[in-house]
């Protein structure tokens, strides 16, 4: 009865997420009695993803149960940290008369997405108006278009890090952003381009082509996009079906990590010249997301080999280190419980990761060259190229990745899209 008590009182607590809290109840995960432990990880997990920062690293030294519980609790957190990104963001802001510049800041520290004003740099006017707000639990694209329409903005979707990026409208853009576009979870999807192209020298033939525009929340890390073409279906204003012009083909669509907009075509059979429009086009995009950054530290890198370090969904595994040419070779692989289609070898986002040797000044030394030593569904061997003449009892090698990669469908939907 004392135990069930402990654990209602840890409960209805409510999470404080100081480092000394979350430390001490890492110290009951190895408590004498089992209830305290099964309090303390219930309490931890209850805590959520806010807390995965202050868990610490895995210690060779720890219990084996309190390595488990740990792992455990990583996986969750990072998993229901993965979930509540791509359910995206809402805002919830209401004011008569504020200033933009402040409206933008609310939207930022809700979301958690960057925004940042870009009219200077394109020479614009850096007006700050007043303007009426009213969001309650508004989905965060639709809060924010409705008041880039309210103060005649729209977005540069283009630049140089993760951001959105707002500029003044330009005098030939159509009117309004809400309306045009359909929004799904952290994703914005817009129809920007129709064009019609007609084969002269063979009848029926021709193709006409959609281009979209696909923007989402910045704080996501989006590795990749596809779209498969058995997913698309559209009808013109009389209901009759436009097809695919090739149903059994997936596009890929290539993200960066510095842009968080892509831009990509959906071609379609050409219609009759009776057709008008596209009255309703609808798809599903297959999104590749990020889990949070994760971090892995090697040390004793002499005598390293074959050591395993495993936090979430994802184990790096530090084969060895030798000396190569002149230079330290650092090989590790790196695997995933499940990575979806992330690490198909035309995705390059991993060989982005970071990675480097760390001395006692704290400094990282950045490597000179990488390759890829294998490849698979899930795992890929990186081996890297240090020069630098420091001994290795000196070193320590840091790994970073996400804890795990989402693969989830979202849903879209245009309408009333005028054929040329």
């Amino acid at each position: 009865m004392i135990h069930c008590l402990l654990l209602i009182a840890l409960l209805a607590a409510g999470p404080t997420d100081s480092a000394a809290d979350v430390a001490r109840l890492v110290r009951q995960l190895d408590a004498p009695e089992l209830a305290e432990r099964e309090a303390a990880e219930a309490e931890l997990l209850h805590r959520g993803p806010a807390i995965l920062d202050l868990l610490p690293a895995a210690d060779d030294q720890a219990s084996a149960e309190v390595r488990q519980r740990l792992a455990r609790l990583r996986w969750k957190l990072q998993q229901e940290a993965a979930e509540a990104t791509a359910r995206g963001s809402t805002i919830t802001l209401r004011a008569e008369a504020m200033p933009l510049s402040e409206i933008l800041a609310a939207f930022e520290r809700q979301s958690g997405n960057a925004i940042v004003d870009y009219r200077a740099r394109f020479g614009q006017a850096t007006s700050d108006p007043k303007l009426r707000v009213d969001c309650d639990k508004t989905p965060f694209w639709l809060a924010l278009d409705r008041l880039l329409d309210e103060a005649g903005l729209t977005l540069y979707p283009f630049s140089d890090r993760p951001a959105i990026n707002v500029v003044a409208s330009p005098d030939d853009q159509r009117a309004t952003r809400v309306g045009r576009a359909c929004y799904a979870g952290p994703f914005r999807v817009d129809a920007s381009t129709i064009s019609a192209r007609r084969d002269l020298r063979r009848r029926d033939a021709g193709a006409l082509t959609v281009g979209v525009e696909v923007a989402w929340e910045p704080r996501l890390h989006v590795i990749g996009l596809a779209q498969r073409m058995a997913d698309v279906s559209a009808v013109d204003e009389r209901g009759r079906p436009l097809p695919p012009a090739d149903a059994a083909a997936q596009l890929e669509i290539p993200t960066t990590g510095r842009t968080p907009a892509v831009r990509f075509e959906i071609p379609l059979r050409l219609p009759s010249r009776e057709a008008n429009q596209i009255a309703l086009l609808k798809g599903k995009l297959c999104a590749m997301i990020a889990g949070k950054l994760e971090t892995f530290r090697f040390t004793n890198l002499a005598d390293a080999k074959n050591v395993e370090r495993r936090i979430a969904g994802v184990t790096v595994t530090l084969e060895q280190v030798r000396r190569s040419d002149k230079a330290w070779e650092v090989r590790i692989l790196v695997r995933f419980d499940d990575a979806g289609d992330a690490l198909a070898s035309h995705r390059t986002w991993i060989f982005g990761n970071e990675a480097h040797l760390v001395g006692p000044d704290g400094k990282p030394i950045a490597y000179d060259a990488f390759e890829t030593t294998r490849q698979g569904k899930n795992e890929v061997g990186v081996a890297f190229f240090f020069k630098t003449d420091r001994p290795l009892d000196q070193l320590a090698f840091v790994y970073k990745t996400p804890g795990m990669i989402l693969t989830r469908t979202f849903d879209y939907e245009l309408k009333d899209l005028k054929l040329p």
